[in-house]
């Protein structure tokens, strides 16, 4: 399937220049920072805390299911997905297109693009059957036509160039510049940083390389060329280098009149402890606690706690968004009044089996939940009469006490 043939309509709109916005995406060769280290997005997946810090968020965006529910009344109902209509809760929990994708690894996705790019593109073309697909954001730009309409311009990979409707794009994007049309990604606030621990690293490995020994200065007793002097810098890093060769001695002949180590220990490198530091600046621009990231010391007395703050503080951002612009592009105008899109977030609050049962016990008995519907959350089978809701004896409901005007008589 080419993806530029499913464009149905041949509009070519006449573009404002003034009014588009202009995207700051990152550089495939990279931007320079003033650590001398060049910074792009595969770049900065090599740091390890930026890319645990990007797998985390994405795996737990992407295990949380994301439903449409409809209310009538005081009834909500889960739409479940119809594998004839193709509905949206088939495209959301099953397939998102004719590729076979998994949700799962859909939705992974479209966080990486926002992550790292500030911005992501779910396209819905008006073909049959019914699809999802992500453009590359770093292929697409939102544009305005000289009568205020809003296109997505995005280029395909035969490099043709088409303009696509802005009601067939569900644009999610992080941290909106001034014009509210654009994302900017992590990297564009975070480059430096990465900039400085992508040095850091370069040098700590350089610094192992030679088997922690020194760099030096030689005098020889000799006139020597280019070549010469790179024989001899050859000789002295061969035996020095390397982890088999540290603290050995190195042997020179009489030539060598003058030998000056530039003395660096462990102990003076300094900057290694800087390592720990940035990746806490690094943790800090992804918005994860430390302890998620293997650093930092966990202080929650449930995993139940946990999770609820790193959802409030972290995910709640790419979450609600998403749920919002489903709303208004997934929907007709009919079907907003009553029908919305809502993550499971009780997916990612994982409470201990004791915790669980206890939850389920008190919904139980509060009328909140049959118990059919407490075994259901747990895969297991209903039974014959757990569909009954169950309150406990001593509840009286709110009003008037007895023997007052408004009370039930005595």
């Amino acid at each position: 399937m080419i993806l530029s043939d499913l464009i149905k309509s041949s509009t070519k709109p006449k573009e404002d220049p003034q009014a588009s916005p202009r995207p700051d995406y990152p550089s495939t060769y990279g931007s320079p920072t003033t650590a001398g280290e060049r910074v792009t997005v595969d770049r900065s997946l090599s740091i390890a805390t930026a890319y645990r810090a990007k797998n985390i968020i994405g795996d737990d965006v992407a295990k949380m299911p994301f439903q449409q529910i409809r209310r009538s009344g005081r009834n909500v109902d889960q739409i479940s997905p119809d594998a004839s209509l193709y509905n949206m809760a088939y495209l959301l929990q099953v397939s998102p297109n004719q590729w076979g994708w998994t949700p799962f690894n859909f939705k992974k996705a479209i966080i990486e693009w926002e992550l790292f790019y500030g911005n992501a593109y779910i396209w819905k073309p008006p073909v049959w059957p019914p699809q999802l697909l992500i453009l590359p954001a770093n292929r697409t730009v939102p544009v305005f036509d000289v009568e205020g309409n809003l296109w997505y311009r995005h280029t395909f990979t035969n490099n043709k160039i088409e303009y696509i409707p802005a009601v067939e794009i569900l644009h999610l994007l992080i941290n909106p510049d001034q014009t509210g049309f654009i994302g900017r990604g992590v990297i564009t606030f975070a480059r430096e940083t990465f900039g400085k621990q992508l040095a850091a690293r370069k040098t700590q490995s350089q610094f192992y390389g030679q088997g922690l020994n020194p760099a030096a200065y030689i005098q020889v007793n000799a006139t020597l060329d280019k070549e010469g002097r790179q024989k001899y810098r050859d000789a002295y890093g061969e035996a020095i280098s390397g982890s088999d060769n540290a603290y050995r001695l190195a042997v020179f002949d009489n030539k060598i009149t003058k030998f000056e180590p530039v003395t660096m220990t462990p102990k003076d490198a300094e900057f290694l402890a800087s390592i720990e530091a940035t990746d806490t600046d690094i943790a800090n621009f992804f918005g994860m606690p430390l302890h998620m990231l293997n650093r930092g010391k966990e202080a929650y007395n449930s995993n139940e706690q946990k999770y609820i703050e790193y959802l409030q503080g972290t995910l709640d951002s790419y979450l609600v968004a998403w749920e919002e612009g489903a709303r208004i592009r997934w929907l007709s105008q009919a079907e907003q009044g009553d029908t919305y899109f809502k993550f499971n977030r009780s997916a990612l609050l994982r409470m201990t089996t004791r915790e669980r049962a206890e939850t389920n016990e008190v919904r139980i008995r509060s009328g909140q939940m049959t118990p059919n519907e407490a075994r259901e959350k747990d895969d297991v089978s209903a039974y014959e009469l757990g569909d009954e809701f169950y309150m406990t004896s001593n509840y009286t409901p709110i009003r008037a006490p007895q023997g007052e005007p408004n009370g039930p008589e005595a």
